[in-house]
């Protein structure tokens, strides 16, 4: 490596040759000046030597966090992820991560300011999970900086993520499922209500399901897909895990219902005719086109305050049917191959306040077989 050490005026400098242009292949030097000695020059000149051979030398920069963040996560990030994942992180950037770091350079990100920004996003009310979810956005980009040679420190295995807070599941009991969904007979979106509290499918999942995914010989349903709304755009996409692919049983009542929908969706394909968008969807609106998630959400919380009973989410739907499942004595892994996760555990570790109960049923359950026993060998 080439580079040569000379006076001007009453400071010395250096010129060394660090490799070519990618781009033009034209040599690339680098020049610092301001020493004092010669043997100050000598030395910052040998050490910038050393790191270049090691392939540890970088550029110095004052690359701002933010135009970094939104050139990876828009030119790179973008190709490598479904299109639901890429709005879900870069809404995450734009409105939460890059607002609060402003003009901080790349290199100057440390420990104690990404925990401050932890801390301040907490005390906003923000939920533990969701910071989480900011915190593995952060990792991403500051590895990504770091395998670009942005920054020479590893700070993304150094910053811990915040505790997760697990807050009380909200659900139904039986008596109160059997209310609501009695209480909505008439709407448009029962249906949904009813797959959700008799199956347990996720909202995306119902409203994604085609008429040729039920088998009502069978009574089964096959879950393929998913609905996201991107902006003003519907996608189908296949849920983010294998055993989210599944199939599930279903009983009468909900071929009952299901049917009906039929019979509906039907009489509405004749009344629109040949401006029907008929995309085969189970759930559609009247005219064919996908439903509005948020249109679900909407109306389910307006029938519950109608109603006056407990406030839960839609998705608590999912937990009241594994509970009451769990509640029932099926069996966890039963539960967690009709929910679509991925392990057992995972359905264990979210349903861990139903374990107490069954744990004693269990004990009952055990003690009055035995007894049963005890009855058969006394008769013999």
């Amino acid at each position: 490596m080439k580079g040569y050490i000379r006076k001007r005026g009453n400071s010395w400098s250096f010129t060394v040759d660090i490799g070519k242009d990618p781009r033009t292949g034209k040599r690339k030097q680098k020049t610092r000046s301001g020493f004092k000695t010669k043997k100050e020059a000598q030395a910052a000149l040998a050490e910038l030597i050393t790191n270049v051979d090691k392939g540890t030398y970088k550029e110095p920069h004052k690359r701002l966090f933010k135009d970094f963040s939104l050139e990876y996560v828009q030119n790179t990030y973008k190709n490598k992820v479904k299109a639901s994942t890429y709005e879900r992180t870069y809404s995450l950037l734009v409105n939460q991560i890059i607002p609060w770091f402003q003009n901080v350079e790349l290199e100057k990100i440390d420990q104690d300011l990404i925990h401050q920004f932890y801390t301040e996003k907490i005390n906003e009310g923000l939920s533990s999970a969701y910071v989480r979810r900011m915190h593995e956005v952060i990792k991403m980009l500051l590895r990504r900086a770091k395998t670009r040679k942005l920054i020479t420190e590893d700070i993304a295995s150094l910053i811990e993520a915040p505790r997760l807070e697990k807050k009380e599941m909200q659900t139904w009991s039986i008596e109160e499922v059997n209310e609501f969904l009695k209480y909505t007979k008439h709407s448009r979106y029962h249906p949904v209500f009813f797959l959700a509290a008799y199956t347990g499918m996720r909202k995306g999942e119902i409203l994604a399901l085609h008429w040729d995914d039920i088998d009502f010989e069978k009574k089964t349903i096959t879950i393929k897909k998913t609905l996201y709304r991107i902006k003003d755009q519907y996608l189908l996409t296949e849920p983010k895990t294998l055993n989210a692919i599944r199939t599930i049983y279903i009983d009468d009542d909900i071929v009952r219902v299901l049917k009906k929908q039929r019979v509906k969706q039907n009489l509405e394909k004749l009344k629109y005719g040949g401006v029907y968008q008929d995309q085969n969807l189970v759930f559609a609106q009247e005219d064919g086109s996908f439903v509005q998630p948020s249109a679900v959400n909407a109306l389910f919380l307006r029938f519950i305050r109608q109603m006056g009973i407990k406030r839960i989410r839609f998705h608590d739907l999912r937990h009241t049917h594994a509970t009451i499942l769990l509640q029932m004595g099926v069996n966890p892994k039963i539960v967690a191959e009709r929910l679509g996760h991925s392990s057992v555990q995972i359905t264990l570790d979210t349903y861990s306040h139903v374990l107490p109960s069954m744990k004693k049923d269990l004990a009952e359950q055990f003690s009055k077989a035995m007894k049963r026993g005890q009855n058969v060998v006394n008769r013999e």
